[in-house]
């Protein structure tokens, strides 16, 4: 009876379809009100796959244009997009010569997304109903996956350990990230007191000057 048993355990586990490990998705990024910039939707694939269909919801505030394939596709991709009765996006792909996109990793697809003047964050761009079909035509589904959208942190010159002062302690930051002793953790915009890309001993002088209130 226990051989039995065991035998239908190995036989329903082999007739289980493996669930997909690869993802499609978008990595979190941030956005000012009245922003454009461009997002990209990511693969990261084991198996071959020649076609796709997926829906992108954005948040109110947020809209979509420009969306196309990147260079990993073929050149027999057909690639469109739709809007949906519920507001969002769906994407879908695919090759009728079955051509699969190129590499396992990296943007499949790219938009340009839009902040209107009254958008506020934090907010999620969700990625979902996403199906990739193989070479030999079996429809894989892979999980919903979720963005978070959040605004850029304000830039408030010379307050390298973002602890919202501007004092002793973060002058005492920047000399040891001008040595090179701190390499993170520390805000490189607020550390750029001299507003010239580069930190240096320049911006230690301009933040001590800064302090002690010498700054014209």
């Amino acid at each position: 009876m226990k051989k039995l048993i065991l035998l239908l355990i190995l036989t329903a586990a082999v007739a289980m379809p493996a669930v997909a490990t690869d993802r499609f998705y978008i990595e979190d990024f941030e956005i000012a009100p009245g922003e454009t910039r461009t997002v990209s939707i990511l693969l990261d694939n084991q198996e071959e796959y020649t076609a796709f269909q997926s829906d992108i919801y954005l948040p109110d505030g947020l809209t979509a244009s420009n969306i196309v394939l990147t260079s990993r596709k073929n050149s027999n991709h057909t690639f469109s997009t739709s809007t949906l009765p519920d507001g969002g996006i769906r994407l879908l792909c695919y090759s009728i010569k079955l051509k699969t996109f190129t590499g396992n990793s990296g943007a499949l697809v790219t938009m340009d997304v839009t902040a209107s003047d009254d958008f506020e964050a934090p907010a999620t761009v969700t990625v979902q109903n996403t199906f990739f079909t193989t070479v030999q035509g079996i429809e894989t589904p892979l999980s919903d996956e979720v963005c978070n959208v959040t605004a850029p942190s304000p830039v408030k010159i010379g307050d390298v350990n973002e602890d919202t002062l501007v004092d002793i302690d973060d002058v005492t930051m920047l000399i040891n990230v001008v040595l090179g002793n701190i390499h993170s953790g520390y805000n490189a915009v607020n550390a750029n007191v001299m507003e010239d890309q580069v930190l240096d001993i320049d911006d230690v002088t301009a933040l001590i000057k800064l302090i002690l209130g010498l700054n014209s």
